[in-house]
């Protein structure tokens, strides 16, 4: 069987490149369960602005969505312990599991292991008592260079980072986290050329809109879901809730909308650069072989042939001596 030895597969890519369609092709040709790595889609009432997949009607068993009734972020460290129970349930069924989505930060704490806990389990132990409006300014004191890539108000960033100095005493900057892969893995990169990417963006921001997407924003005014939204940076909700508000026009709502989504694809490629480098040099350090990269471009796709070399990158993947947990 293709899943003997406890495989999984990644998809990621930017955001409206075919993540979601092709995993399902994929999955519909082998033994194979899907898992959500998508950190908008686990919330129960974001559906339409997340592009949230119809999860619950597919003919595939796909799970992590909808995991979260109230707006609460979900730290990466729960993430990866809720994927781990997940692939371990999969496993047990004699199938792989294909992770989907476009959080780099998710699949990068799939691969790494980092720093255990969490501020507010530590604040006492380690001296980080600190009223959120200050933060930004302790981190900068400890580590300029860490703190001037965070936005003053990007707490959750801002809380791990101070989180790494207290726990590890290595400034957020300098410190690397260890090599650690959840399972040994085929990663495959989505993406699709500039132009033909930023089509589907500017299409999809208006079948979005014309799908219902103000009725969802609108059940959320007024409630604590509002403030999240807008604190967690999902794009769309903002711009929406404007609409609502009678802080924009529609035309110019989804103009925003579209144009933060063509930006977050640029970070999302600029992120990926990165972790394939440091993925890369990791596995030249490591004596095991824990996994390939294959960057698929779907621009002219070829459904069949792709997934026949997926199929043969999973056939022909060395676990070394790896064992699940």
């Amino acid at each position: 069987m293709i899943n003997k030895n406890k495989k999984v597969i990644f998809i990621y890519g930017p955001t409206a490149s075919g993540k979601s369609d092709f995993a399902e092709k994929l999955a519909a040709q082998i033994p194979a369960e899907i898992i959500n790595m998508d950190s908008a889609q686990i919330y129960t009432p974001l559906t339409i602005g997340t592009a949230k997949p119809d999860w619950k009607k597919s003919p595939i068993k796909q799970h992590l969505f909808d995991i979260k009734d109230h707006p609460e972020h979900l730290t990466v460290h729960a993430y990866r312990k809720l994927v781990q129970e997940k692939i371990d349930e999969i496993h047990k069924r004699k199938r792989i599991p294909i992770l989907v989505g476009g959080s780099g930060f998710y699949l990068k704490a799939l691969l790494f292991r980092l720093v255990s806990g969490t501020v507010s389990e530590n604040k006492a132990q380690f001296n980080i008592d600190i009223p959120e409006q200050d933060m930004w300014e302790r981190l900068k004191e400890i580590d300029p260079k860490r703190a001037l890539s965070i936005h003053p108000n990007d707490y959750y960033r801002i809380k791990r980072a101070l989180e790494i100095w207290f726990v590890t005493g290595k400034k957020p900057s300098e410190y690397k986290p260890i090599y650690d892969p959840i399972a040994p893995f085929v990663l495959v990169h989505v993406t699709r050329e500039k132009k033909e990417l930023y089509r589907r963006i500017n299409k999809r921001a208006v079948q979005m809109v014309q799908s219902g997407w103000l009725d969802e924003a609108k059940q959320l005014l007024g409630t604590p879901w509002e403030l999240f939204v807008q604190e967690k940076g999902i794009i769309g909700y903002t711009e929406m809730i404007g609409y609502l508000k009678h802080v924009y026009d529609l035309q110019h709502a989804t103009e925003i909308i579209a144009q933060r989504t063509r930006n977050y694809a640029k970070r999302q490629e600029t992120f990926w650069r990165m972790l394939k480098k440091i993925v890369t040099t990791a596995q030249k350090e490591n004596s095991n072989t824990y996994g390939k990269i294959i960057e698929l471009d779907l621009t002219y796709p070829d459904d069949d042939l792709y997934i026949k070399q997926l199929l043969d990158d999973v056939l022909t993947l060395d676990c070394g001596d790896y064992e699940s947990n």
